[in-house]
């Protein structure tokens, strides 16, 4: 599992570290509150002993507390401070549920918590979960062991579908493999089988020679497009058994090169090079290959690649610091050779927060992070704002990067982002080698904020439904500009740190995340919201009534 351990490494590596937010004293005893409930099975209502209920403070994610449930499916959290809350309950078997949820895919309800208030009877009906079993077969119809099964679901990713991993397994001796803990819905069964189960180390040995042949990754039913996989719709507690797949041998081919160390000054032996597919899916194994460069001349070589569009990146570490090169490279139906790559220090890029107004943060300090646009990983890491609000992002490679921020008040919103000169908060900023430039991140603790409540047709309260402020228009290419929030137990919403300009807020009864930054989505909606111009420290409340899907659907049939 090495590629695995690696890949865990890198995020852990590269995402920024976060502040820890500052301790607060326990509210007094009088203010503090009590949650008590059951957690039963959804048919015939038995009680469900061993449940995990697990409360998470929304204002500080790092606090949480869980506790099991007793033989009669009871459980209370008592001595909680007052603040809003996501509270959810699990058990092996079943599908975790979220408080304020009316089915799986809903995003469950905020639970806000007022000084000294005692919630009795909460109930959680936990849904069996479903599995998708089956073998994976060679092309002689024997069986493959030691092949990765994922179950896919789609979601959105910035407005566009992509695939997500919902759990994986791995075959046994007979091809055997066992897809639990789903959640009812629609997915998709992917099959590949790992680099490290068909090979050692790929530069191993100076006559390692790579076959020609080599296994795809596929979707159910066989294809290796995910465009025309055919998707499973399971049910509550439903097994779909003997879901066979047929991995055939296709041709696949290397792809071969030197990797020189411009920090040594040696050729790049303990270099990892990754190769991974060009894909916005967020799989777990979307394609990734790999070889550790062991050879004195720097050489490598990754076999099996099947044709496609690959991002090829290099990484060094020394001394705690990751040094990285990433190259586009396209597989044809031809080996590909001679591939040059150069590990080099990067640009040191200096950094000014500016204050339009007293400084506000919500933990006791301000991170910054250059997030590369159009890569499935962050190899970029963090920097930590000083006293006098200035930061060095170090060895930052080339690339186009976004600059985000991390620890302050949630009424604030980065006003603009300047790169030598330009102001780059929209396209983000490209740093190239030998050309050092410093990055300006402007402020403004000054935010708009709109509240208000979400109720139904009736005029009752909705809880547990997305209340989403989409930008106008011309806008809505910037991911940054729209903000959501889930409703509380009373049906209210609060969104802040709002950009001054032009929106739209809506609300539906059921809608996936996301799917508000897909123009084709949100079409049929566009008069049904609630138009909002708002002004640096704007405060407005408005009320909404959702939109009920399933009527719109009805209309357009």
């Amino acid at each position: 599992m090495k590629l695995f351990s690696m890949v865990i490494l890198v995020h852990l590596l590269a995402w920024p570290v976060r502040a820890q937010s500052p301790r607060t004293l326990p509210a007094p005893k009088q203010d503090q509150c009590r949650l008590s409930g059951m957690v039963v099975k959804l048919a015939g209502s038995e009680p469900l002993r061993k449940a995990r209920v697990r409360l998470q403070s929304v204002d500080e994610p790092t606090h949480s507390i869980a506790v099991v449930t007793d033989e009669a499916g009871r459980f209370e959290l008592k001595g909680l401070d007052p603040g809003h809350y996501r509270l959810t309950a699990s058990r092996l078997g079943y599908v975790a549920s979220e408080y304020g949820q009316r089915k799986a895919s809903d995003p469950g309800a905020v639970l806000t918590l007022r000084a000294g208030q005692e919630m009795k009877d909460l109930l959680f009906r936990l849904v069996p979960a479903a599995i998708i079993a089956g073998r994976i077969l060679d092309d002689d119809s024997e069986p493959l062991p030691g092949v990765t099964v994922s179950a896919l679901r789609e979601v959105y990713s910035e407005g566009k579908r992509s695939l997500t991993t919902s759990t994986t397994a791995e075959t046994n001796d007979l091809g055997e493999y066992r897809l639990y803990g789903l959640a009812p819905g629609r997915y998709f069964v992917s099959a590949v089988f790992p680099q490290w189960n068909r090979f050692g180390d790929a530069n191993e040995s100076e006559d390692t020679t790579a076959s020609s042949q080599g296994y795809a990754k596929i979707y159910f039913p066989g294809t290796p497009e995910a465009a025309k996989a055919i998707s499973f719709s399971v049910k509550a507690g439903e097994e779909i058994p003997s879901v066979e797949m047929l991995m055939q041998q296709v041709p696949v081919y290397r792809v071969r090169g030197h990797v020189y160390n411009q920090i040594t000054h040696k050729p790049g032996t303990g270099t990892t090079v990754i190769v991974t597919a060009r894909t916005q899916n967020h799989e777990w194994d979307s394609g990734f290959k790999h070889a550790d460069v062991q050879k004195q001349d720097g050489s490598f070589e990754i076999p099996e690649i099947t044709p496609g569009s690959y991002v090829l990146t290099a990484m060094w570490f020394d001394e705690g610091q990751m040094y990285s090169t990433t190259l586009p490279i396209e597989v044809g139906r031809a080996d590909v050779e001679g591939i040059a790559v150069t590990i080099s220090q990067g640009v040191n890029i200096s950094g000014q927060i500016v204050w339009e107004g007293k400084p506000r943060l919500e933990r006791d300090e301000l991170t910054v992070t250059a997030v590369p646009v159009g890569l499935n990983f962050v190899f970029q890491g963090g920097a930590r704002v000083s006293q006098g609000d200035s930061f060095i992002l170090r060895n930052v490679g080339d690339g186009t990067y976004h600059a985000e921020l991390a620890g302050e008040s949630k009424d604030c919103y980065i006003k603009d982002v300047r790169y030598a000169g330009s102001s780059v908060i929209d396209d983000g900023f490209t740093v190239v080698r030998g050309a050092p430039a410093s990055l300006q991140i402007l402020i403004s603790p000054n935010g708009a904020d709109v509240k208000g409540a979400v109720s139904d047709a009736n005029g009752l309260p909705v809880a547990g439904v997305w209340v989403v402020l989409v930008p106008s228009a011309p806008r809505r290419g910037q991911h940054r500009l729209y903000k959501k929030q889930t409703t509380d137990q009373y049906g209210h919403f609060d969104l802040t740190g709002i950009e001054p300009g032009d929106y739209m807020l809506f609300s539906w009864d059921e809608v996936e995340d996301g799917a508000w930054e897909d123009a084709d989505f949100l079409k049929p909606f566009e008069e049904k919201g609630e138009k909002v111009a708002v002004q640096e420290g704007d405060s407005k409340g408005i009320n909404l009534t959702t939109i009920v899907i399933s009527s719109i659907d009805q209309k357009k049939q």
